[in-house]
């Protein structure tokens, strides 16, 4: 007998195999996807600071502006004190001075933003009291200060923004106080002027003393 072509001929072991082919694909998608780790999770950008504040000036400006921040257990923040309780000051701007500086295996590198960040990184009740204070003058034109104050969690709020002038050498002034509540909310501001840089040093050092010494002398500028 001439079995006839086609007559026992099924399709169905070809789909079979086609269709487990297209199931193992996807699952190996799914695993390969769930491997996947994020860049960078949000809760940990959150952890690392409650409130940020920024301090800058225009870039042209050679004058050396410096953020002084006071927490409520009485602990000082500045250029002298970076770290201090939960508040951190990243970077201390010159200025002109130090916007140029060497990284070994890269070379001499040029900021030339005028910028300072001080955070504070957890959660203490009471009044905080932000200054600006004009540690070196260069030349006569008054300097225009900005100053931000952010909330960072859980999401990013501008509690407080202003710009300044600072005119002469050791002016000093109150941006903002603020009252956190336990939760770290702002129940309270205030804007009384509270001198701080008195506070941390009686009897300024004279122009001739490093930066780190010591705080230049009101009255002429330094060189």
């Amino acid at each position: 007998m001439i079995r006839r072509k086609g007559k026992y001929h099924s399709h169905t072991s070809f789909l079979d195999l086609l269709f487990n082919t297209l199931v193992g694909f996807v699952m190996l998608f799914i695993i390969a996807f769930l491997l996947i780790s994020p860049i960078k999770k949000k809760k940990d950008i959150e952890q690392k600071a409650e409130y940020v504040i920024t301090v800058t000036w225009p870039n042209g400006f050679k004058d050396d502006v410096d953020t002084w921040l006071l927490d409520p257990a009485e602990k000082l923040l500045s250029f002298r004190s970076k770290e201090v309780g939960l508040m951190h000051l990243d970077r201390d701007d010159l200025g002109h001075l130090n916007d140029n500086q060497y990284v070994p295996g890269v070379g001499r590198i040029n900021y030339p933003y005028n910028r300072e960040i001080t955070t504070i990184r957890g959660i203490m009740r009471g009044e905080y009291v932000l200054n600006i204070h004009m540690y070196r003058k260069a030349g006569t034109t008054p300097v225009p200060v900005t100053v931000t104050l952010e909330k960072l969690n859980p999401t990013v709020t501008l509690i407080y923004s202003t710009t300044q002038i600072l005119s002469v050498k050791w002016e000093e002034k109150t941006i903002i106080r603020f009252t956190l509540d336990p939760d770290g909310e702002v129940i309270d501001t205030r804007f009384l002027y509270m001198p701080l840089v008195s506070k941390s040093i009686s009897t300024p050092a004279s122009d001739n003393f490093p930066r780190h010494q010591g705080l230049s002398q009101p009255g002429a500028d330094s060189q």
